[in-house]
């Protein structure tokens, strides 16, 4: 701070103290004149100062900003030109050799005030075009009513065309198709799915994870031995991935980078890749994005996940970002669900949605069994995709979604199975109840009950009506001792065939308890659940982007036509399940037949039930559980 700034110094004061620069103080004061005026208005009017006079510039200043203030800064073009041009210029001049300044330096020369607001077209838009509409409205009525009352309008001939049928019939017709036509929201379509695959650096076999757990030197022996039977049974392939921060433990020196700059740049690699792929595939240019939406349960940093795609990839200011956390595994289907409600709402817009989970920050450290799980559970992994509201997308466009139902329990046993929290130790876990595949069985009845009247065809639909009415019949029969019905049985409840109206279905890979859960509720067969199991055993549990590493699979190696029906379930903490129903209406044949990965290990025909995609009859392998499965087998260990 230089001397001459101190408030305390008065102008007589300021001019007997000679500066090297007066340019630095010119600036100065315009850079405080400006953040006043901004502050005046809100930040909604830019100011340009570029001269201003000290004593009775201000005045006008301030008359002008009260002014704008008024009218709520909606004024553009406001401009005060040479505003105290009749006042006396500068007496003072600097001898820019020698620095010496012969007068008050602070006597400015006035040129100009210029107020300036910005996107007149947004405030019309915003502000008046309804009154347009009404003024229109009201203009097209009383012409009319003129007309009238001025006889220039044949109210004859109006007659005579009302009192034709036809005529009224059309009228109808045309007033039913109307009124139809404003409550129908438009279809909401998906240009383009991608899912990340991690680089070669992030591998990680069976033998690697027991290493780095073991490396950690933080749990008992017991707690070692029960993570090496849990992965031993999870179903996992020896290609899965973890992030850099924990492979530093591959080494019995290493160290591990846990930090949040490290977590952040997991997001990173895996949110930039999945964004770039999207785009690059789509010829979507970023401020074509509407919305975005990104879910991460276990990693909410600030400023938050979207702010980092928007400041990597300059998308608009008028971008509308959603942050989900703790959502769970069944997060995806939330955050699709999401973007329909705002695409449908906003017709012509598109929503960019990311689904990931950060595994650098959820090692967790302690001997608490149930909470053990987490440690072999998730695996790196995300999808993109890019969603559409916008007719002529549809041309191009991979999926429609026809579908979304989600389902929330809200009891206490429910709301813990899947739970956050620390131990007596105070390390932090996520611990999975015993109860996790009884509480998904009924959430997923409960989703299904929903579903069920959209997608089953009428025959199936049918058959459960007359079951539950014959259920119902025969009970109440027996409650009243009848005769002839005392001695039947009571009828067992049918279980609709949704594979008659469903042709693909995806599963959460959470584990194999959970798929072979949802296999025996559903009587799905092997073929059926083929894509959940490969996934398992190709990625592991990676969390809510795993229903679409299976439709990924689907379009590989299941052999998906257009036309057909793709089924998404998914089951998230909470405890909630959610599903959406996609139709096919373009196939990419460029990745028939071609893995995902390139490696062996998880080529098709190399791990188990990969010859499923290619038309073989042998069933899946019986693969063992991981996540929510390893929590089935976690409960029989820990009894």
């Amino acid at each position: 701070q230089h001397p001459c700034r101190a408030r305390t110094c008065t102008p007589r004061h300021r001019a007997s103290i000679a500066c090297p620069d007066s340019s630095l103080f010119h600036s100065l004061d315009r850079i405080g004149a400006m953040g006043f005026a901004k502050r005046m208005l809100g930040g909604r009017i830019s100011c340009d100062l570029e001269e201003f006079e000290e004593e009775e510039g201000m005045s006008v200043l301030l008359a002008a900003l009260a002014s704008l203030r008024m009218l709520g800064g909606k004024i553009a073009g406001f401009d005060l030109e040479e505003f105290g041009q009749h006042k006396l210029k500068r007496d003072s001049s600097v001898d820019r050799i020698s620095g010496r300044v012969d007068k008050d330096i602070y006597y400015w020369e006035p040129k100009s005030l210029r107020i300036r607001a910005i996107n007149w077209w947004h405030v019309f838009l915003a502000e008046y075009l309804t009154y347009v509409y009404n003024t229109a409205i009201a203009g097209a009525v009383l012409l009319i009513l003129s007309q009238i009352w001025y006889g220039h309008f044949d109210l004859s001939r109006f007659r005579v065309l009302l009192g034709d049928p036809i005529v009224l019939e059309v009228i109808c017709l045309v007033a039913v198709v109307m009124a139809y036509m404003s409550h129908w929201k438009p279809a909401v379509y998906c240009m383009e799915n991608v899912v990340y695959t991690p680089p070669q650096e992030w591998q990680v076999s069976q033998k690697d994870l027991v290493d780095i757990i073991s490396n950690l030197g933080c749990f008992s022996p017991d707690s070692l031995e029960f993570q090496k039977r849990i992965l031993d049974s999870s179903g996992t392939g020896e290609s899965t991935h973890w992030p850099p921060g924990i492979l530093t433990m591959k080494d019995s020196a290493g160290v591990l980078d846990a930090g949040i700059a490290s977590a952040r740049d997991e997001a990173k690699e895996v949110i930039f890749t999945l964004v770039r792929d999207v785009l690059q595939r789509t010829g979507v240019r970023p401020t074509a994005i509407d919305i975005l939406i990104i879910n991460c349960s276990l990693f909410c940093p600030t400023p938050s996940l979207c702010a980092l795609v928007c400041n990597e990839f300059c998308l608009r200011q008028d971008v509308r970002t959603y942050n989900l956390g703790g959502m769970g595994c069944s997060a995806n289907v939330i955050s699709v669900d999401l973007a329909k409600q705002l695409l449908q709402n906003q017709p012509g817009a598109r929503a960019l949605v990311i689904s990931t989970e950060n595994i650098t920050q959820n090692m967790y450290k302690g001997n608490e069994k149930g909470m053990l799980l987490q440690n072999t559970l998730f695996r790196c992994g995300g999808c993109a995709l890019l969603l559409s509201s916008r007719r002529v997308d549809a041309l191009r466009a991979k999926y429609k979604l026809l579908y979304t139902f989600r389902c929330q329990l809200s009891d206490n046993d429910s709301y813990k199975c899947v739970y956050q929290e620390e131990d007596a130790e105070g390390n932090c876990g996520v611990s999975l109840s015993k109860d996790i595949v009884k509480v998904a069985g009924r959430a997923m009845r409960q989703n299904f009950v929903m579903l069920g009247p959209y997608v089953l065809p009428i025959r199936e639909q049918a058959a459960v009506v007359f079951n539950q009415l014959a259920v119902r019949f025969v009970s109440l029969a027996r409650r009243r001792h009848w005769p002839i019905v005392e001695h039947w049985e009571i009828p067992k409840g049918y279980t609709p065939d949704f594979g008659k109206s469903i042709d693909h279905f995806c599963i959460h890979a959470g584990g194999r308890a959970v798929i072979e859960g949802v296999k025996k509720n559903l009587g799905l067969s092997d073929r059926q659940v083929a894509p959940s199991v490969q996934t398992l055993y190709d990625w592991g549990n990676t969390s809510s982007s795993s229903i679409w590493y299976e439709m990924d699979w689907v379009e590989r190696w299941a052999g998906l036509r257009r036309g057909e029906r793709i089924l998404q379930i998914a089951f998230g903490s909470g405890f909630k399940c959610n599903s959406a129903v996609w139709v096919a209406l373009r196939v990419d044949v460029t990745k028939r037949r071609r893995p995902l990965k390139q490696d062996a290990a998880a080529s098709p025909g190399a791990s188990p039930g990969a010859s499923l995609g290619a038309g073989s009859p042998e069933p899946p392998p019986q693969a063992a559980p991981n996540g929510a499965s390893g929590a089935h087998v976690a409960s029989k260990k820990v009894k």
